[in-house]
């Protein structure tokens, strides 16, 4: 079983994309979508290499989550969430109890794991929500295509942020991958601020001249 575009774009969206190392929220050197073995900081990659080392790592943790198969019986949304889980996490073995949990409570466990370095993070509260949502919907339903996005405009948008010098949160400009992630959204907000269509005083957004929220 492999993961689907449906899968694989979720962990993009939530990993997003560095070409220069930096520490992860745990302070593990890190680089491309989320990719840590062997990585020391001040190495740069191309965009080539972060989808190469994507596709390897996510190889890695397909064959994990499989493992676990011959008892669940997964199906494409249930496994595509769990790679994604996997991916960030390292493993499934705690989350299901090394295959002693049922289905209902594998997906009742997968909010509980939105900590890293002791924290509380409210990226990955985000992330384990998506990656939930997924998991409990049936194959089939029309929220399989939640998380696919038209990466076009995804990187027309992104172009055209970078050529506004519109940066993401940490002040970088934005990598053109045509995945709207965490890097894109926060650039994305600037926008909205800069424009006047966000109010820091009620703190919501007004779209057009009705006033409305």
């Amino acid at each position: 079983m492999k993961i689907s575009k449906n899968g694989l774009n979720l962990i993009k969206e939530f990993e997003g994309c560095r070409l220069e190392a930096y520490l992860d929220p745990a302070g593990v050197p890190t680089i491309g979508y989320g990719h840590t073995s062997g990585v020391q900081m001040g190495q740069k990659i191309s965009m080539e290499q972060a989808e190469e080392y994507l596709r390897r790592d996510v190889e890695r943790f397909e064959n994990h989550v499989m493992r676990y198969n011959s008892t669940y019986r997964w199906n494409q949304n249930q496994f595509d969430a769990l790679v994604s889980f996997a991916y960030n996490i390292g493993s499934i073995d705690q989350l299901t109890a090394s295959g002693r949990r049922t289905i209902a409570e594998i997906s009742a466990k997968i909010p509980e794991y939105c900590h890293a370095g002791g924290k509380k993070l409210s990226g990955l509260v985000r992330r384990r929500a998506a990656e939930k949502e997924l998991f409990d919907t049936p194959v089939g339903a029309p929220a399989d295509e939640e998380h696919e996005l038209d990466q076009e405009a995804v990187r027309s948008l992104q172009e055209a942020l970078n050529a506004d010098g519109i940066t993401d949160a940490d002040g970088k400009a934005l990598v053109i991958d045509g995945i709207k992630g965490p890097d894109t959204s926060a650039a994305i907000r600037k926008v909205l601020l800069l424009s006047g269509a966000f109010d820091t005083r009620t703190a919501r957004f007004t779209v057009g001249s009705t006033g409305e929220t």
